[in-house]
């Protein structure tokens, strides 16, 4: 088994999100919208969504698994790279290697047509991140092959219009590429929807740690 090394995706105490104060309202034709002053490249992302700004000192301070980092955790995810090296994720004839576990919001065809934030993975780190995520340390859990990892929208802080200014939503948002609410959307987290799944084994959250 490879030696156990943080996740490229994980967030390091020592990263800190950029100030609130430093959005605005940009007004453009279609309407007003959230975005920074002095907007930087790649800071929207291919479907125009403005994604929050996050300082960047992998390996310094404490690592929480619990939270990613938003360029490394769209990195992985879009590119379908490992969470954990960041080398390609692994693929064969059925498609890429995922972990999903089923939750409150799951549809009834989990793991088909799922939504994750989690990025894939290749063969080696597979069963370190069964044991280090804490994601993956309850209920059932899923080892799939995803054929068609499906771009399907974002995940992260969800701003309002009002008289006053922006409002946020309270709790985490995730919308579909394409809703009119997108304009108000802070992203932090990609998200695909896991189509043409083949599900290699169901674990419960206790064999995942013991195993």
């Amino acid at each position: 088994m490879p030696k156990l090394t943080p996740p490229y995706v994980a967030l390091w105490d020592s990263e800190v999100p950029g100030p609130e104060s430093d959005l605005i309202i940009d007004v453009t034709s279609e309407g007003p919208r959230i975005s920074y002053e002095n907007l930087r490249p790649g800071e929207r992302d291919k479907q125009g969504v403005l994604w929050g700004r996050m300082s960047k000192s992998p390996g310094l301070g404490k690592i929480d698994y619990s939270s990613m980092h938003p360029d490394r955790q769209y990195e992985t995810m879009y590119a379908l790279k490992c969470q954990v090296c960041r080398h390609p994720a692994n693929r064969d004839a059925d498609g890429w290697l995922f972990f999903d576990w089923r939750r409150p919001e799951s549809p009834p065809t989990w793991p088909e047509n799922s939504r994750t934030t989690m990025p894939p993975l290749c063969a080696a780190h597979a069963d370190v991140a069964r044991r280090q995520c804490p994601h993956l340390r309850g209920g059932e859990i899923a080892v799939l092959r995803v054929k068609l990892p499906r771009l399907w929208g974002v995940a992260g802080t969800l701003y309002r219009m009002t008289a006053e200014g922006w409002t946020t939503h309270p709790g985490d948002v995730e919308l579909p590429y394409g809703d009119s609410r997108l304009a108000g959307m802070l992203a932090s987290r990609l998200v695909r929807e896991l189509r043409k799944v083949t599900v290699i084994e169901v674990l419960t959250g206790s064999a995942s740690r013991e195993s």
